[in-house]
């Protein structure tokens, strides 16, 4: 029998800050200016489910299955084809009003097929799928990710996981200084997710 729920990966607050990006090669010449060290790349494929009973649009949750796939020199390849890395993630309302700060929980799974039988049978349905190429660095103990978003443009966005309410603002104001460290306009930001944005753009879904 296919496995379904493989680990429990990680829990906690999600202290995010997204902003639009319009020239990848210059913030990467300065991340590696502040030390940052450039880690794995990798290109996402995040499928989108709503609630049976309620509507997240409403309620700011989301539920979401993750397909990771390595790219980039980072890749080690094994049997000539690439090895998807799966996992299923609820997002819970954002709590803070100036990031995406949001309760976060997220299972290793170990099978797509039955992943999504498992939403399916249990009355979640399908929304939309959101792909990304996705860049990772690390700097300032920050992970920082470059996100070319099919159908939504270019993002940067920075992230820490914190285990308590009390800790979401302080490591917020910490990267709304990093932002100014590199030379981003934190007003710019937006608390929008990558599908709510994919969905503003391409009807017949809206938000």
């Amino acid at each position: 029998m296919d496995g379904v729920l493989a680990e429990l990966t990680g829990e906690g607050y999600e202290v995010e800050l997204k902003v639009p990006l319009k020239d990848i090669k210059r913030l990467e010449r300065t991340l590696i200016g502040l030390g940052a060290v450039k880690l794995n790349a990798e290109t996402q494929h995040d499928e989108y489910y709503d609630h049976p009973c309620k509507s997240f649009r409403t309620t700011d949750e989301a539920v979401r299955i993750r397909n990771r796939i390595p790219t980039g020199e980072s890749e080690k390849p094994r049997g000539g084809a690439h090895r998807p890395m799966l996992e299923l993630t609820y997002k819970g309302p954002k709590v803070d009003p100036k990031s995406k700060t949001r309760v976060e929980v997220t299972l290793g799974v170990s099978e797509l097929g039955s992943t999504r039988s498992f939403l399916e049978h249990v009355g979640f349905k399908y929304v939309a799928t959101v792909t990304k190429n996705r860049v990772f660095y690390k700097v300032e103990g920050v992970t920082v990710s470059i996100d070319e978003v099919e159908g939504v443009g270019l993002y940067v966005e920075f992230e820490q996981i914190v285990e308590s309410k009390d800790s979401v603002e302080p490591v917020r104001d910490m990267l709304l200084s990093l932002t100014q460290k590199l030379g981003l306009d934190s007003k710019q930001s937006t608390r929008e997710s990558y599908l709510e944005l994919f969905l503003r753009k391409h009807p017949p879904y809206s938000v």
